[in-house]
């Protein structure tokens, strides 16, 4: 074979492999999992789908009542998820409905833990009157406002847009900033596989600090790609604000927790729990021990009669109950009921995935919740331009923040 022969060849078998390559790659699946009603929506772009596991399980309901569900573990092409989000926004009525895993294997572990019991739990005791009594007053609802007026400016908050990442850089800076004054406060950005990052706060613990108490919500906003207006003053500025208000009150009073508290902002929540489920595998990996956690996702539209509603499916019972002492002993005017929002909602899942104890208080009862989500006209006007109801959940992530803090 002549020199140029050979070169052809070489050539030619690169390109092969190269070909190959991306052929397997195009080939290889994502895999979620999904209850049944996110996977009937599932079926209606794919009919061809079907699961590789499942579980059926009696999960806790308002009221003190049980439900009987399945959830599926299912090999997808990715290019489905985006429709299959907005099949559950505009038919279940909820963020979410799935959650992305990295291979089989983890889907599987993610069934098995669903109902599995916490190692250890926390005394819940209420203890800290004094300090928390003196910190409430000082929850700024202005301040959280500014904060979801400041988020909702940007075009979109996107995972993989120019002004996600903005988000995510404006949101670290200014918590640096909070924090600059503070030997024991440190922020980070995550790094994912898509462009925006994640944003911690951290406050460390003065006697245990390697038991953690985190706080999220989450930072990207979605209604449609990269160029779609999605101003996301609810969904989730509402929910940032309201978390970024309890690490600025706590950080300026001076008070230092026995426990370290983390404020998470999570990057791709919107297209399947991305960066939430990124940093819960890292800490559940490193074996990090995660005493609780509190997930703020929609915090600032009062569609129902009462307050504020705790989630009962896919949520640790004593960490609910916990949240209704609290409300009890520090928050007496408000209404706390409760409601359902099914699998893979929001981040507390992927937490709760991992075995680690998770609560999500809501802004609503399931399905009178903020219609304007994932739209354009998700802005603050349609909460009345105020921060009245995001200022409740400060107040509560606070109580919860100082009493698990300092247990």
């Amino acid at each position: 074979m002549s020199r140029f022969n050979r070169t052809l060849a070489a050539l030619a078998a690169a390109l092969a492999c190269v070909a190959t390559a991306e052929a397997a790659q195009a080939a290889s699946p994502t895999w979620i999992t999904l209850d049944d009603d996110a996977y009937a929506l599932l079926r209606g772009l794919d009919a061809g789908t079907t699961p590789s596991a499942s579980r059926t399980l009696v999960m806790s309901a308002p009221g003190g009542l049980r439900d009987v569900l399945s959830v599926h573990a299912v090999a997808v092409d990715a290019a489905v998820l985006p429709r299959l989000s907005q099949a559950v926004h505009d038919s279940l009525h909820h963020c979410g409905g799935y959650m992305v895993h990295a291979s089989l294997a983890e889907a599987k572990e993610a069934l098995s833990r669903i109902d599995a019991a916490p190692a250890a739990a926390p005394s819940y005791a209420i203890d800290n009157q004094a300090t928390v009594n003196d910190l409430l007053p000082h929850i700024d609802e202005g301040k959280v406002l500014a904060s979801i007026q400041r988020l909702s400016d940007y075009r979109n908050r996107y995972y993989a847009s120019s002004t996600g990442v903005a988000a995510s850089d404006w949101l670290a800076q200014a918590w640096a900033l909070l924090g600059r004054n503070r030997s024991d406060v440190s922020v980070r950005q995550v790094t994912h596989a898509w462009p925006q990052k994640s944003v911690v706060l951290t406050i460390r613990g003065t006697t245990a600090p390697d038991e953690i108490v985190v706080i999220g919500g989450h930072l990207d906003s979605i209604a449609g790609g990269k160029l779609a207006k999605a101003p996301g003053a609810d969904d989730d500025a509402s929910g940032i604000a309201s978390l970024a208000e309890v690490a600025r009150t706590l950080i300026q009073s001076g008070y230092q927790p026995k426990r370290t508290i983390e404020f998470m902002a999570y990057a791709a929540e919107e297209e399947g729990l991305l960066g939430s489920a990124d940093i819960a595998r890292d800490y559940a990996t490193q074996g990090r021990n995660v005493v609780g956690v509190l997930q703020l996702d929609m915090t600032n539209y009062m569609g129902s009669i009462d307050d504020i509603y705790v989630i009962t499916d896919f949520t640790n019972a004593a960490q609910n109950a916990f949240l209704h002492d609290l409300a009890s002993a520090y928050l007496p005017t408000l209404a706390i009921g409760e409601t359902r929002c099914g699998y893979a909602c929001s981040d507390h899942a992927s937490w709760n995935s991992r075995g680690y104890i998770a609560s999500f208080p809501f802004e609503s009862g399931f399905g009178e919740d903020n219609p304007y989500i994932h739209t354009k006209e998700d802005t603050l006007d349609k909460s009345g331009n105020v921060a009245t109801h995001a200022a409740k959940f400060s107040r509560l992530a606070l109580a919860y923040a100082v009493e698990l803090g300092s247990d």
